[in-house]
């Protein structure tokens, strides 16, 4: 079995490197993963991390993924990924292994991915062996840059807050035009379809990466929250006044995927500011 060496690792590019073991369970019908490590440089984004797996065949996908480690030159899982697959399909199947990063704002990040067939030639079943994570893999984006924001409700009050800290990677087609031009963003508060409220934060100068640091505060009754949402839209303003969208995300449980686990994060967290990264919509 190839051990981790630390001369033979600071040797290698600084491409991140993972240690696996396939196995797979003929009555279980299970494709096991085990032995996981990974190595990486100590300047890739993410103070956490963690492994997922995802094995293609011709009807579908399976996913599996390992528990958040902090982060480190060198991580080990004590635990594996088990993903249903029938044995006849193993010959086609494909496995892909994904290095992941999240960082204290909950924000993933791809760090490698690393793709195996399962026919047993290529990849020897019960063999350990180390791989080179391609660092080309990017997450799917549909918008155009992220928000990070915090939210939190304080019953006592009846106050929702939504500070807005900063926005990165901002585009449009009007980017050479807006370029060193104001950023806003316009934060709407919905009860259901109706809109209740309207705000904006100042303006904030750098365009591809503004930074406000603002906090909105809204009245809000206890009893309107669970079906309340928080809209937001990112503006771009020139001299003239002319405004220009760049970007929108709304948060509440009328959502999915990060909009509404940042929702769901702050009703079970009251008087705790929660703060995520969204990626925007056009």
């Amino acid at each position: 079995m190839e051990t981790w060496n630390p001369e033979k690792a600071a040797s290698w590019n600084q491409a991140p490197k993972l240690h696996y073991c396939l196995d797979y369970d003929q009555q279980k019908a299970e494709l096991f993963v085990t032995r996981l490590e990974a190595v990486t440089s100590d300047h890739e984004g993410g103070c956490d991390c963690y492994v997922q797996g995802s094995v293609a065949i011709k009807t579908g996908s399976v996913e599996a993924q390992t528990a958040l480690k902090k982060r480190q030159l060198h991580t080990t899982w004590e635990e594996g990924l088990a993903l249903p697959l029938a044995e006849e399909e193993l010959p086609t199947a494909i496995l892909t292994l994904t290095l992941r990063t999240c960082d204290r704002f909950s924000r993933h990040s791809v760090a490698g991915e690393l793709r195996l067939g399962l026919d047993g030639v290529s990849v020897p079943l019960g063999t350990t062996q180390w791989g080179q994570l391609k660092t080309s893999a990017k997450e799917p984006s549909t918008g155009t840059g992220e928000v990070l924001l915090s939210i939190s409700y304080l019953p006592a009050a009846s106050r929702l807050l939504v500070v807005l800290i900063k926005a990165k990677n901002l585009l449009s087609n009007q980017s050479k035009e807006l370029l060193g031009k104001d950023v806003s963003v316009k934060v709407t508060l919905k009860h259901q379809a109706q809109k209740l409220k309207k705000k904006q934060t100042k303006r904030a100068k750098h365009k591809i990466n503004p930074v406000w640091n603002e906090m909105i505060m809204f009245e809000l009754p206890d009893d309107l929250l669970r079906a309340s949402s928080v809209e937001l839209e990112v503006l771009g303003q020139d001299e003239e006044g002319r405004s220009w969208a760049l970007g929108h995300c709304s948060l509440g449980l009328h959502a999915s995927g990060s909009e509404r686990s940042h929702w769901e994060e702050m009703l079970k967290n009251p008087r705790r500011q929660i703060a995520m990264w969204h990626q925007l919509h056009l």
